[in-house]
């Protein structure tokens, strides 16, 4: 059986956040850093996200799946 993309996202800790992030899919690491995920307006298309606690974005990339 194979996992979706989602699937694994919630199985590595990532909780959905429709209010707090826009729809995205949301963790934060050990150093406090928040890693979002959110699925693009074209299929299979996901926007990534890394920012510090105050919103600071250390990296942001495209892809698709």
């Amino acid at each position: 059986m194979q996992i979706t993309f989602v699937q694994g996202l919630l199985a590595s800790g990532y909780v959905f956040d429709e209010e707090n992030f826009d729809s995205c899919y949301v963790k934060t690491d050990a150093n406090g850093d928040i890693h979002l995920y959110q699925e693009g307006e074209d299929e299979g298309e996901w926007n990534y996200v890394k920012m510090t606690e105050d919103c600071d974005i250390i990296t942001e990339k495209t892809f698709t799946l």
